[in-house]
């Protein structure tokens, strides 16, 4: 699940949860239902304002790379250019009659980091265990246990919107590009490039 989803299922739930609220309140009469309802539907409405804030237009622009045995292609590190021909353009000075080059399209990734809980817990476990031994071993299964499924899917939940924000307000992007599947290749005749 990436972050956008993260988000939204949160926001679902939030909601879900006044909506709950307030059937308690109906039935019950007691006022704590109603605040307990507005609180969720705040956190709702700030986790909804965030998100919208956080989407920014997503560069769609894509961009080419040359690669081919007469080109000493750095696959890690390809220069990219803004077409097709500009890309076999700059690979000409490097081809002879009979060489064959493949264009790759590139996008820029839109990879995000993501915290995964269980792999925190682990680590948080095996910070227990340094510090109190086998004394550890009640707090490890507490934190693991079924009873903490739904504050530990919380916890997982309310760090990803934290790293978020970070990111967000820090501009923090891949920044780097990836093969998008598409290929074309080409023999160069000397002077022109022939579409195989």
């Amino acid at each position: 699940m990436n972050n956008k989803e993260a988000s939204i299922n949160k926001v679902d739930e939030l909601v879900n949860r006044a909506q709950l609220a307030i059937n308690d309140w109906q039935c019950s009469g007691d006022g704590d239902y109603v605040h307990k309802a507005y609180a969720n539907l705040q956190q709702a409405a700030i986790r909804l304002t965030l998100s919208r804030q956080a989407v920014k237009p997503k560069k769609s622009e894509l961009m080419y790379s040359v690669i081919g045995d007469a080109l000493a292609a750095d696959y890690e590190n390809l220069d990219l250019y803004d077409t097709t021909e500009e890309a076999l353009k700059e690979a000409k000075d490097f081809l002879k009659a009979g060489d064959i080059v493949t264009v790759l399209e590139m996008a820029e990734s839109d990879w995000q980091p993501y915290i995964c809980i269980d792999s925190l817990l682990e680590e948080f476990q095996d910070q227990a265990f340094s510090e109190g031994g086998e004394a550890s071993e009640p707090w490890c299964d507490f934190v693991t246990g079924k009873a903490m499924t739904a504050a530990v899917d919380e916890l997982e939940d309310e760090l990803n919107d934290v790293l978020q924000r970070w990111l967000d307000k820090y501009q923090v992007e891949a920044g780097w590009y990836k093969e998008t599947g598409k290929t074309c290749s080409y023999s160069f005749d000397g002077t022109d490039f022939i579409r195989l």
